[in-house]
Order: C-alpha cells, then structure tokens, then sequence
C-alpha cells in the first residue's frame, strides 16, 4: 500500500464527510442521554470531544449481559481485547489488546499496544481479571493516546471509573444462574452513599462461577473460572471546593483455561493446494529467491488453508486436567517432574505472592490496587489534580506444552502432558499532578507532570529438564504533557496536545533462578526520551455537527534481541548483538484521523472516524528452524480503516444501535516465521526459482517474506448491534417489559503472517427478555451465543511436536450456548 495514496483516501474520507454533512440544525426535548468521559483528562461529552470514543456506563454494560473487557469488546468497533497470554499458554495472565488491528506480536513490560487504567492510573497486570461492576463508566479510547495517558497507549487506552457513593444511601443487589451444561452463577451486590455531610463510602462485592463447557478424559473441567471481586471508594468533601477521594480493588481468580488444541483434520497427501512465496534474508531484509510448494505431496497430516471449528473437529484433550506425581509425563527425560513446579527459588522468597500453584492446568490470579487522588477548584477559574496509586499482581500458571494427546495409539509416557508454567509478580507505584484552566473561556490549557514505576519478576519454567530462568526488570516512565485549546471563532478549535516523555526500562538480571551464572544478564538498560504530539482541527458548522481531524505520533520501546545467544547456536550467521544492538529499535507510529460526529434528526445519531497509521519497527522474531532459538528484530506495517457507530430510534418503542470497523492492513517490512514455514510451506517438495528442490530455510536468517500480506489475527470486517424492543410501550401495559436481540460478528481472519490457513468470518448472538416485577425488582431471561457457534474466537498458530505425522493448532476453547435468569433489586 503506497502511503501516498493512503493519505489521498483518507483526504477524499474528510473532504466527503464535510460536503455531504449540512450545517443543519437540530432540536430534540427527548436528547439520548450524553456520557461525559474524561479521556482528555477533563470533563467532555463524548459528541464533543474531537477523538475517537467509545463508553459505557454501568446500565449500559448491564443490559448487554456482559462482565469483562473480552465482552465489551465485541460492542466497541475498532477495539479487541482477548484473554490468550504470550507464548501459547493462554489464561487472562497478559491479554491481547488490539486498537484498530493495531497489536504488538511480542509484548515486554514496556511494549504493548494498549493499556488499562484505573482512574487515569496505570494498570500494570491484572486487567484481563478486573470485571466491569459498580462503574460510573468505561471509557474505550482509540488511535495513540501517549500525549496524555503516557507508557502503553501506542495505539488506545481503557479507562474505567468507579461509581461515586452519592448523596443518598443507595444500592443493587444481582444474582444470575444458569444451568446449561455446567452451573454457572453471578451474585453481586453494591451498596454506597453518605456517612456524614462531608464523608461518603461505596463497597461493591462479586463472587461468580463461570462453568466449564468442556471436560478433559477423565471429567476435570476445562475451562471453568472462580472470581471474587471487591472495589471500595471513599470520598471527602468538607467544602465544594476540596474533594479528596480513595478508591481501589481486589480481585482473586482461579481458572482452568489452558490452550487446547485440534489435530490437523487433512489426512497426509490430500491436500491440493500450492504455496508460492519468497525468501527473505531478516537482517538485510533482501529478497533472496521465490519458490513453489505443492502441498499435496506433503508428509504430515496438515489444515489446508482453513482451520475447522471446535464442533467440526472436537478438542484434543489430555486425559487429565489435574495431574500429580505419579501421571505418566511426556518422555520423562526431558520433561520435568510435577513437583519441580510448584515450590518457588529462594530468590522469590521476599516476594508476597499471595496465591498458590494451581491444583491442574490453569492458572491462579491475585491482583489489587489503590488510589488517593485530591481535586481542588483554585478559584481563577483553575483547578488542581493530583493522584497516588500503588498496586500488585500475581499470577502463577501450569499448562501442558502439547495441548492435549499427540496421537491416542501412542503409548502414555508419548502421550502425557508436557508440563511447562510460569509465575509472575508485578508491582506498579503511579503519580500524576495537574493543573487545568476553566472550560468556558476561549483559551483553555492543562499542564502536568506523571511518573510510573514497576518492578517484574517472571519465573518461566521451562518445557525441558533445565534451570529455572528468572527474569527481573524495572521500569520507570516520567512525562510532563500538556494541551492548549484555542477557539479560532464560533466554529473552528485547534487543540495542541503532546508529552515529553522519557522512558527507560532495565534488566535487572535474567538468567538461572539458582544465581548469577555465566551469561546472564544484568543491569542492561533499554532508553528513549521524545516528544509526542496530537494536533486536533475541530470544525462544529451547527450544534448538533462535530466534524474533526487530527494528526499524533507515539513511541513504544524495542524488546531484547536475544542476538548474542541466537548468533552461538547458528554459527556463520553473523547476527550477533554487535551488528542488530541488544534491543531492536524505538517503535514509532504516526496517525492521521478525520472523523465525524452528528446528531443528525430527532431519530438518528452517529459517528464515523476514518484513519490511516504508518508503524515502524514494530517487533517479530526470526525461528531458527535448524535450533529453534529465536532472534527478536524489527519491521514495519501500514493501516487504513474506518469506524462507524449509530443510534436509531424511529419510535417510543424500538431502539436500534450498533457498530462497523473495517481495517485494512499489510506488512510492508516483515518476515514471517515458526514451523509453519519450515516444516509446512516449505519442505522436501519445494521447488526453488533457481530449478533446485527442497525448501531453503537451511540459511540462517532466512525466512518468508511476508511483505504485502496481513498480520495474523486481524479481521477486515467486525461489526455488532442490538436491537431493543420496548414491549410495554408498544402494547401499552402497565409494567416496564422489554427484549433485546445483540449480535457480534468477526469476520475471516489468519492464524498465521502468511495469509495461509484462516479461520472463517461468524456471528454470536445474544437474547435478553426482562420485566420489572415491582419498583425495585427485575426479572430477566437471558440466552448468549444462541446458535451455539463453535467459531474460533483466537489462535496461537500451528505446530509440530518431534516430527510427529500430524500438525495441531492451539487456542481458546469456546464458550457454549447459555440459558440463564437473572434478578436485580435495586434500593
């Protein structure tokens, strides 16, 4: 995609939006309510604001009948949040984040794409296992948020406020249970308002079981969730112009969501399809020769380009979700004894994890937090803010490295599970002071400085009879930001928006947990400082029209190389860390935004945003198919997209709204890599372009280029709706009846860099009936994923297993058809 011409779209996207867009008027006594986000870090509504937004308040999260982020995110075009952690383990430990197909395909501390935050503070780890309960609001923030937001908002930002205690004791008690399959239930209660007339409390409680859809050999569940929540605000005002505030979770989860996996369907020689690509040489990024690949001909049993639902070829389970001691292992020579995983080295002794090994596969979570935050009108018409949060995450995971059986005819000690885990610890201290000008006067600014540290241990135990590697790093992220809005006239805002930021995060030490050894490394340190800006032209022709533009650039930091380890295991490649640096390169990416908000009759509401982004030096890695050790290095990408949200409302009683994205994207720098490449696309029946046969990957350094291909995981099309019938309106009864119909639709996506085996575009639909019994009470029937799709919902790719004649892929197990009631009293 030449970047020329994607500008030229994004222009002509602008230039029709404002010739089709009147400067109409619009008057509505009946307006649908606006939520007032603060995704500038001040008070606007979200037609307002000139970005991209999506919110939610609690009503509004309630009524889709969702409780997490992975959820939401099925509602909130241009957003992905999926619970699979790095490396292929799975579990809610280090969830994907997407903004607009944008998301790193490695993550390090101080490189993701996307980030969570607490009131404006910086979630370090936990957000996969933070439910949606007792909010005010989340707000989903799109396209690079770094100017204010800071460390991780290379492509978005999270932000979730809790819901304040009130002037009037108030509350909400909800319980939901389903039978379908195994029992799952939600019993939460949240209670709050004031204690005296300067003092007010809020406490909300969840505990919720999410049963398992799937049982391993022997009938341990396999995918069940235990979650127990709490959040707590407390506020102080002793005069209008003072508000100190104290808020905080503590959330603990236990899970058995281990990856499963399938084996491939395609029996060996039967599939018809050919292959044909290029070699590309990673370090010097030359092309270095084409070639063809008749699958047909190949040896191993493989997905021929497609990758099958669950129900169509069913999880290939292990025989047990809970082993011990004494479960045959998977050749017990390599593999590490069961008893090796659960306690931790000396050298974690002094951490506090707070949680245990799990009994089986899954993965146990504890994560809190608290904040302290001060607001206090100056007079001048300025006001000051200033915030304090600490908070702590632990993890500690079990997974077995084959995903299930290799072949059921094999003998058990082939045949058992591969045991491999990792445990983390994760401390965040975040501070941030501000101060913002009045927002009725012309001329409005806000200047502040925030500063973030963390500390990591990860203690990855390995699939292999080795030392245990611990890795320990520290990060530290010091911004000054500030924005200035100018009203050129009653019609024209230009908004300057950026941050100085320096950032820097070290290695502390990695390598064996037993002590420093030769190799290891310490005290490596990984800098950047830079400025990076947001210009916004907001354009408002009438009340109800807010037309806007923006230009922003932000940075990510690089990731380790690995460079000196991967040139001593491939002799001769010389890419070691004196020629590709101990980290790979400051990632960068510019964004140009137009967009369009309108209130467009009494009936209809929507917004479009168009956009084009240019990402340089994102990370990948080079898979030595000789020593499979990896060698982390740079490419780069390019994107253009749309998204569109509406709200139609032609009568008193039916509501229809929904969301579309689409995004187009394609390597423009970039080598793809893994056994795919080189057992699969490549292998004894390749034919080279220089007449020779046999797949060349024997180079060091050489891989696919996937140059004009696109990234894995990334539909082209997502879209979601929900359409509201208000039954009691239109039969005119007494008592408020309703029923929803939601539908969320993710279109084709690849598993892989090389546009090879895909997963098939599907729909998930939602219904939901209530009535209110009394004032207080509500009643709702409930049925989610009604079709009972069986739909991939992610992938960790494919892989092969010591040669064995059979190739498997690994994901998510997908959540089954569920019927359910719920109750709501609220008081």
């Amino acid at each position: 995609m030449n970047r020329l011409m994607t500008l030229a779209r994004v222009s002509a996207v602008s230039t029709a939006l404002a010739i089709a867009v009147p400067p109409v008027a619009w008057s509505q006594d009946d307006a649908l309510e606006e939520i007032v986000v603060t995704a500038r870090k001040r008070d606007e509504s979200v037609f307002e604001i000139p970005i991209s937004v999506t919110a939610f308040s609690q009503d509004a999260v309630d009524q889709l009948g969702v409780n997490t982020l992975e959820g939401l995110s099925g509602f909130t075009p241009g957003f992905t949040f999926q619970n699979v952690g790095a490396g292929g383990r799975g579990g809610r430990q280090n969830p994907n984040i997407r903004f607009r197909g944008i998301g790193v395909q490695q993550a390090s501390p101080a490189s993701r794409a996307g980030a969570v935050f607490w009131e404006g503070s910086y979630i370090s780890d936990g957000a996969g296992i933070l439910p949606l309960m007792d909010l005010q609001r989340v707000e989903v923030i799109k396209g690079p948020q770094t100017a204010f937001f800071g460390r991780n908002t290379f492509a978005g930002a999270i932000n979730y406020i809790p819901q304040l205690p009130g002037d009037e004791l108030n509350g909400k008690v909800s319980l939901s249970y389903s039978g379908s399959d195994e029992d799952s239930y939600n019993a939460q209660i949240a209670v709050g308002g004031p204690i005296t007339d300067t003092i007010g409390v809020r406490v909300a409680l969840m505990s919720e079981t999410v049963g398992a859809d799937y049982q391993y050999g022997n009938g341990d569940p396999a995918g069940e969730e235990e979650n127990q929540a709490a959040t707590f605000v407390a506020t102080w005002e002793p005069t209008d112009e003072f508000l100190l505030k104290a808020t905080g979770f503590i959330v603990k989860s236990e899970d058995t969501r281990m990856l499963q996996s399938q084996v491939a369907p395609v029996a060996a020689g039967s599939c018809n399809k050919t292959f044909s690509g290029t070699y590309r040489n990673v370090a010097s990024g030359q092309n270095t020769g084409t070639f063809t690949t008749d699958l047909s001909l190949s040896s191993l049993a493989l997905f021929c380009g497609t990758i099958p639902d669950w129900d169509e070829v069913q999880p290939n389970l292990t025989e047990t979700g809970s082993p011990t001691d004494s479960t045959a292992r998977f050749f017990p020579l390599i593999t590490p004894p069961l008893s090796s995983f659960r306690d931790l080295p000396p050298e974690l002794g002094e951490r506090d994890l707070f949680t245990s090994f799990p009994d089986g596969f899954g993965t146990n979570y504890r994560v809190w937090r608290y904040q302290l935050s001060l607001d206090y009108d100056m007079g001048n018409d300025h006001t000051f803010h200033a915030a304090y949060a600490r908070g702590e995450s632990v993890s500690r995971n079990l997974f077995d490295n084959n995903f299930g059986f290799l072949t059921p005819a094999l003998p058990p000690f082939l045949n058992g599970p591969w045991y491999t885990g990792i445990t983390t610890w994760v401390q965040d201290t975040y501070a941030e002071a501000r101060v913002s000008s009045g927002v009725e006067s012309r001329l409005r600014y806000t200047v502040g400085a925030s500063l973030y540290e963390n500390k990591a241990d990860t203690l990855q135990y390995p699939a292999f009879q080795a030392p245990l590697p611990l890795n320990r790093e520290q990060g530290e992220n010091f911004g000054v930001f500030g924005s200035l809005d100018f009203d050129i006239n009653d019609q024209f805002t230009l908004s300057l928006e950026g941050r100085w930021n320096e950032d820097k995060q070290t290695v502390i030490y990695d390598g064996p947990a037993d002590g420093p050894a030769p190799g290891a490394l310490t005290g490596l340190v990984q800098k950047y400082s830079a400025f990076m800006p947001r210009v916004i032209l907001a354009y408002r022709p009438a009340e109800d029209i807010n037309i806007y533009g923006s230009y922003s650039q932000s940075y990510l930091q690089g990731i380790f190389t690995n460079a000196d380890d991967y040139a001593a295991a491939n002799p001769g490649s010389g890419l070691d860390a004196s020629v590709v640096g101990q980290f790979t390169p400051r990632q960068e990416l510019q964004a140009i935004e137009v967009g369009i908000k309108h209130r467009a009759t009494d009936w209809l509401n929507y917004s479009l945003a168009a956009y084009v982004m240019d990402w340089d030096k994102q990370t990948f890695f080079e898979l030595s198919p000789q020593t499979f050790v990896a060698l982390n290095i740079a490419g780069d990408s390019e994107y253009f997209g749309l998204d569109a949200e509406f709200e139609i409302t032609p009568n008193e009683w039916f509501t229809l709204t929904g969301g579309l994205a689409y995004v187009d994207v394609e390597f423009t720098d970039f080598a793809a890599t893994g056994s795919v490449t080189s057992a699969v696309l490549t292998s004894a029946t390749t034919v080279n372009s220089d007449g020779t046969t046999g797949g060349v990957l024997t180079r060091p350094g050489d891989q696919i280029s996937a140059v004009g291909l696109r990234p894995r995981y990334i539909p082209e099309w997502t879209a979601s709706f929900s359409a509201i019938l208000g039954i009691s309106e239109l039969v005119n009864t007494d008592k408020n009846v309703w029923a929803r119909l939601d539908g969320v639709y993710t279109g084709d996506f690849y598993v892989d860099n090389l546009e090879w085996n895909e997963v098939a575009g599907y729909w998930k639909f939602n219904l939901r009936a209530g009535i209110d019994v009394t004032e207080n009470l509500t009643a709702e029937l409930y049925g989610n994923n009604l079709t009972d799709d069986q739909s991939w919902t992610t992938a960790g790719g494919t892989t092969s297993v010591f040669g064995f004649p059979a190739r498997k892929t690994f994901g998510p197990l997908p959540r089954r058809r569920e019927i359910g009631l719920k109750l709501t009293f609220e008081f």
